[in-house]
């Protein structure tokens, strides 16, 4: 799979959203990098070198980071994406992760959700930006903990109060649950540190999304997509990842 990627990597560095498409994307190029460097970081270590020049090459002035094209405006859920791929890179981006932090902590509504650009629920942009906040190296961390840890507070309180009867979560408060939701919701509540074993929100939550598991294992979930193009973004197998990443993330065993 990572020599499969590693073929269609575009030379400015980035990967384009499908196989005859040539316009390079922050969105996809984030998902590459962090399958790359979670596969093997030695391996693809040239890979990886020219996706955080492309990188690099597009984040805006404000830390943030946009879709298509460099100057475009910023967009939290790429820099979330942005930042958290280049987080496994440790100390290498050092600057540039500082500086999409301060993004996306100016970037957060007092309720603690962010906007919400490609995605229809709430959670994804704040599952990626919690991410993000949290692949800050230690040595950029001193001046951003205050800040970062008044965040996650802000969004653990949206968790706890847009979590409905049925123990999931959904596009927005008061919407019926679904399984991504639920899922993006899972996986922002372990960036913050809560655990199955030791949080009643997220015990619960767990629970919703094992009672979606079907019968032959899967998961299914509504389509989660804004975009501007007239056509209906539906991925089934999402639903299968996005809820597997959420079951493991949330084991305390794992760390993230």
């Amino acid at each position: 799979m990572g020599d499969y990627l590693t073929d269609r990597q575009s030379p400015d560095g980035g990967w384009p959203f499908g196989e005859n498409m040539v316009q390079s994307d922050v969105d996809t190029t984030s998902y590459a990098v962090a399958f790359l460097a979670a596969a093997d970081s030695r391996r693809y270590a040239k890979p990886l070198e020219r996706a955080g020049k492309y990188l690099s090459a597009i984040v805006g002035r404000d830390g943030g980071f946009p879709t298509y094209v460099a100057g475009d405006p910023s967009e939290v859920g790429m820099t979330g994406g942005a930042a958290s791929a280049l987080g496994w890179a440790g100390e290498t981006h050092a600057a540039l992760l500082e500086n999409a932090a301060r993004y996306l902590l100016w970037a957060q509504k007092a309720d603690g959700t962010f906007e919400r650009s490609w995605t229809l629920s709430e959670a994804n942009t704040i599952w990626r930006a919690m991410w993000a906040l949290h692949s800050v190296p230690a040595s950029r961390l001193p001046g951003l903990r205050a800040d970062r840890d008044q965040a996650v507070a802000r969004s653990r309180r949206f968790f706890d109060l847009a979590q409905n009867d049925d123990g999931g979560w959904g596009y927005r408060p008061g919407d019926a649950s679904d399984t991504t939701s639920t899922a993006y919701s899972l996986l922002a509540l372990s960036a913050m540190g809560r655990h199955v074993g030791t949080d009643h929100v997220v015990r619960r939550g767990i629970f919703h999304l094992l009672a979606r598991q079907e019968a032959d294992g899967g998961f299914t979930a509504l389509p989660d997509q804004v975009a501007p193009r007239p056509l209906l973004f539906d991925a089934p197998v999402f639903a299968d990842i996005w809820a597997l990443l959420a079951l493991g993330a949330c084991d305390e065993s794992r760390h993230w």
